[in-house]
C-alpha cells in the first residue's frame, strides 16, 4: 500500500515510446493537435468530470445544466439532459460533459480554419475548467467506434491534460492514483492478461506431438486420415502449396509448417469437401477462402465451445507463458511507465518489486526526491524503509516484493507475519 501511494503521489509519468517525462500541454498545443487530424474528421470534445466514482450525481447534472450543458456521456453512451438515466449510487460511473462537436477544416479554407481554432480554444478552456485540467477529444469516424444511446458512433478517445504530456507525441494519462499501481484493480491490471501476468496459448510443441510423422500419419492428432473433414483441408492446403502430405512434418519447409499451424493469412485456398450428411450427402463441394490454421482453429473452438469434454480435450495442448504485453509485470502500460527517483535512480514500481528486499532497502535509503514531490514522499519513504528493515532483520533479505505467497515456506511466512507485527507496533 505504501509503495503504491509513493508512486501515485511522487511518481513521474514517462512516455512509453520516447522515454521522456510528461510535460504540461497548453491550450494552443491542444488545438494544434486537433487541427493536425485529417480534414473532415468529426470530433466530440468532452470534459471528464467523474472517473470511477460512485453516486447518483443528480446534483452535478443539475449544476452543469444550470451552466448551459445539455449533453452528457455516461460510460460509452451519450444522453440528452432529458434522457439521463437514474444512476445507481452503489456503482462506479464515468461521466463526461459534451462541450462541443466539430469537423476538422483543411488549410484550403483559412478563414474557416481560423474560426475553428478560436472555437476550439474556447471549448478546451471550458473543458479544462470543468474537469480540473483534463479534456477528451473523441474521433467519431474511428472504424471501431462504439455507439451511443441513440445508435451514433462515440469513437476513439484522445486524452489531453493541461498538467503533463509527452512533448514529442502528446501521450498523456489521467491523474495518478494508488489503484493504477495495483494489478488487483481494473484501473491498474494489464488488460491483456487481466493482471495475472501469464497467458495460456496453444503450444506448437504440444500440438505437433509427433514431428517425425507426416500430417497424413498423425503428426497433429485429429488432423490425420481418420478425421475426413480436417484431413481434406490439409490435402487442399498441400495441393495449393505443393508439398507432400506424406512427408515428415519436421522435414517440411518452414513457410509450409507456418501456414499449417498459423494459417494462410489473406491468401485464399481452394478447398474441396465431401458432404457427410443431409440431402447432399456424398456430394463434393468446392469453396475458396483463407486457411484458418491449426492453432487459431483450436483457440477458436476452445473459446466458443460449451462442452466441458471438448474444452478439457483441447486444454491438453495449451501451455503458459509470461504475458507478451506486460512481460509478466501484471500492470497496464501506463503504470509501468511511471517512475520514482531522478536520473539513474529512476525506477518503475515493477522494477522495485522485482528487486530483493536487501536491494530495495539500499534503494530507499539512498533515494532522493527533490521539490514538492520530495516533501510529499518523505514520510512514505520513511515508512517503506522501516518495513523493509524489519523484513531484512528477520533474515528475508533474499526474497523479492513480488514473490508469490504460495511459493513461500512455512518459516518464511511466519517471519513475514512477525515483521508485519513489529512494523505495526504490536
Amino acid at each position: 500500500d505504501y509503495l503504491r501511494l509513493l508512486f501515485a503521489r511522487a511518481g513521474t509519468p514517462y512516455c512509453p515510446d520516447h522515454d521522456l517525462p510528461l510535460q504540461s500541454q497548453t491550450v494552443s498545443q491542444m488545438v494544434d493537435a486537433v487541427l493536425a487530424m485529417p480534414e473532415g474528421t468529426r470530433l466530440m470534445l468532452l470534459a471528464p468530470v467523474a472517473r470511477e466514482r460512485k453516486g447518483e450525481f443528480a446534483e452535478l447534472f443539475a449544476q452543469l445544466q444550470a451552466q448551459g450543458y445539455v449533453r452528457f456521456r455516461i460510460g460509452s453512451e451519450v444522453f440528452e439532459v432529458d434522457q439521463l438515466p437514474k444512476l445507481k449510487k452503489t456503482e462506479k460511473h464515468n461521466i463526461d460533459v459534451v462541450i462541443d462537436r466539430i469537423r476538422v477544416r483543411g488549410e484550403s479554407d483559412p478563414a474557416a480554419r481560423d474560426q475553428l481554432r478560436q472555437r476550439l480554444a474556447e471549448s478546451f478552456e471550458a473543458a479544462l475548467g470543468l474537469a480540473d485540467g483534463r479534456a477528451l477529444v473523441v474521433d467519431l469516424d474511428a472504424p471501431t467506434a462504439p455507439t451511443d444511446h441513440a445508435g451514433s458512433p462515440t469513437g476513439a478517445e484522445h486524452y489531453f491534460n493541461a498538467r503533463f504530456a509527452c512533448p514529442v507525441c502528446s501521450y498523456s494519462i489521467a491523474e495518478l492514483e494508488p489503484r493504477l499501481f495495483s494489478f488487483n484493480s481494473p484501473m491498474g491490471a494489464c488488460p491483456s492478461c487481466d493482471g495475472i501476468g501469464t497467458m495460456e496459448f496453444f503450444d506448437p510443441a504440444r500440438v505437433v506431438a509427433f514431428p517425425s510423422l507426416s500430417l497424413a500419419s498423425g503428426a497433429i492428432k485429429g488432423w490425420d486420415r481418420r478425421n475426413a473433414y480436417y484431413f481434406a483441408m490439409l490435402e487442399s492446403l498441400a495441393k495449393h502449396y505443393r508439398f507432400d502430405i506424406d512427408t515428415a512434418f519436421e522435414d517440411l519447409p518452414e513457410a509450409t509448417r507456418r501456414a499449417v499451424l498459423h494459417g494462410s493469412g489473406d491468401e485464399e485456398i481452394k478447398f474441396s469437401y465431401v458432404m457427410e450428411s443431409g440431402a447432399s450427402q456424398g456430394k463434393k463441394i468446392t469453396r475458396k477462402h483463407p486457411f484458418e490454421g491449426v492453432l487459431p482453429n483450436m483457440a477458436r473452438r476452445y473459446r466458443e465451445t460449451d462442452s466441458t469434454v471438448v474444452r478439457e480435450d483441447l486444454a491438453r495442448y495449451r501451455s503458459t507463458q509470461p504475458c507478451p504485453d506486460c512481460a509478466g509485470t501484471r500492470l497496464r502500460r501506463e503504470a509501468r511507465h511511471v517512475k520514482v527517483g531522478e536520473g539513474a535512480q529512476a525506477r518503475a514500481i515493477f522494477e522495485v518489486s522485482h528487486s530483493t528486499l536487501r536491494e530495495c532497502l539500499m534503494y530507499f535509503q539512498s533515494l532522493r526526491i527533490s521539490g514538492a514531490k520530495g516533501e510529499i514522499a518523505a514520510k512514505v519513504v520513511r515508512e517503506i524503509g522501516l518495513r523493509l528493515k524489519f523484513l531484512n532483520d528477520v533474515g528475508l533479505n533474499y526474497l523479492s516484493l513480488d514473490r508469490s505467497a504460495e511459493t513461500l515456506s512455512g518459516g518464511e511466512s511466519q517471519r513475514i507475519r512477525l515483521a508485519s507485527q513489529i512494523g505495526s507496533g504490536l
